[in-house]
């Protein structure tokens, strides 16, 4: 698409030369995280990704063949509840770390004479804010629980969720009673696992790697009427994902070979208010590196979120003040066609967007509408945001429609970057 090409050359011309000697041999070698390689500048604060200069070797082709990978639980821990405390857990200094998996098994109590009703945040949303942290102050991932949801969704095509959540149907009244919650969280370390770009070298005593779990509100996943009561409890199960680093013989001596590590992939969620319709713009972050997706969805005060299938115009990108590479529009208050479509073509179905009882039954969540760049071709469609002049995402929200206090878009984007 010659709109984004523009926008890919935007930055090479803004803040790299794509003639660097250097960068036209990481091109040739296909060393770059996708396709055509990163050109983002500015590692990762605080945080080293490689072993010390002269202990390595980068060889993925010898890392495959010789290294193992381990599926490893980690000690479990109690959910504290709506409204508890947050829940810090470091990360083993072992391998290349790549995954980190979270099952919740958990009760919902129901009680009291007031009605209970499941509102979008119901149940994924039990884990208001995930963030996943090198060394206490790179923050490489920082999210909704739903928002990990939704990239679970967008990677693996909408799969079955059955094993999810029983019992307890989001956005109806709750009646009293005891109902079993399974949600399971993927915290991406790695954007591939084939290639393990992104994965972090967790075996150093220099980095210190960790994730905390903030709980929701009650509010955040209840409206509760006067007498009502509704608590949840539960435990956490962790599982990481690593792999063994090998040792290989060089002339240099005995060195450990390691697999690409220069990049650092980046899940980072924001909220941008706004109190009206028609246009309603969401300045992206000025990260360095490649922009792989944007998510977005459109909260309406908290209980409530605004329908991309019926509340809204249109979607754009727009960048320079005037272009506009990206335009999903449709007929007035039908949302943004050309985008759902694409989003249900790309993901058989749309991203949390069904009224299916089966759906009903596990919570649909906030509806997101996500611009993914990776589908088609990523060496032609990424976005590098650092060198592109006012770049924003601007949804057209249909004239009449009613906005409460507090809505916000809330928006995610998912990145690579340098980590060296």
């Amino acid at each position: 698409m010659r709109a984004r090409k523009q926008l890919r050359d935007a930055h090479y011309f803004a803040g790299h030369d794509p003639d660097d000697p250097v960068t036209q041999k990481l091109i040739e070698l296909g060393l770059g995280p996708v396709a055509g390689g990163a050109t983002g500048k500015g590692a990762a604060a605080f945080f080293l990704n490689m072993p010390p200069d002269g202990t390595y070797v980068l060889n993925p082709g010898y890392f495959n063949q010789e290294t193992e990978r381990n599926d490893v639980p980690q000690q479990s821990f109690a959910y504290t509840g709506l409204g508890g405390g947050r829940m810090d857990n470091r990360v083993q200094n072992v391998g290349i770390l790549s995954f980190i998996r979270l099952v919740f098994i958990g009760t919902l109590t129901v009680g009291g004479s007031g009605a209970v009703t499941g509102n979008y945040g119901f149940p994924w949303n039990l884990a208001k804010r995930i963030t996943m942290q090198a060394n206490g102050q790179t923050s490489l991932m920082q999210a909704e629980g739903a928002d990990f949801r939704a990239r679970r969704q967008r990677l693996f095509r909408n799969p079955a969720e059955a094993i999810c959540s029983t019992g307890g149907a989001a956005q109806s009244t709750i009646s009293n009673g005891n109902y079993s919650i399974v949600a399971i969280y993927d915290l991406p370390i790695v954007h591939d696992m084939t290639t393990l770009t992104g994965a972090l070298f967790a075996q150093s005593d220099t980095n210190y790697l960790s994730y905390t779990i903030e709980p929701a509100l009650a509010s955040d996943m209840f409206t509760v009427a006067s007498g009502g009561t509704v608590a949840l409890t539960g435990t956490f199960y962790p599982q990481l994902t690593y792999f063994d680093i090998p040792y290989i013989d060089a002339q240099q001596g005995r060195l450990v070979a390691i697999p690409d590590l220069r990049w650092l992939h980046g899940f980072i969620a924001n909220n941008q208010p706004f109190a009206n319709t028609g246009d309603v713009t969401v300045p992206l972050i000025k990260n360095a590196g490649q922009l792989i997706a944007f998510y977005a969805y459109l909260d309406n005060g908290g209980a409530a979120y605004i329908n991309w299938l019926s509340a809204v115009d249109a979607f754009r990108l727009e960048y320079g003040g005037n272009r506009k590479p990206i335009v999903w529009s449709g007929p007035a208050g039908e949302g943004p066609v050309f985008g759902l479509e694409e989003n249900q073509r790309n993901y058989n179905g749309l991203i949390n967007g069904g009224t299916t009882a089966a759906l009903a039954a596990i919570g649909p969540g906030p509806q997101y509408l996500v611009l993914d760049l990776e589908n088609d071709n990523p060496d032609r469609d990424l976005i590098y945001p650092r060198g592109v002049a006012e770049l924003q995402a601007v949804q057209k929200i249909t004239a009449g429609t009613t906005i409460n206090a507090n809505a916000h878009v809330h928006f995610v984007e998912e990145t690579l970057f340098s980590g060296a």
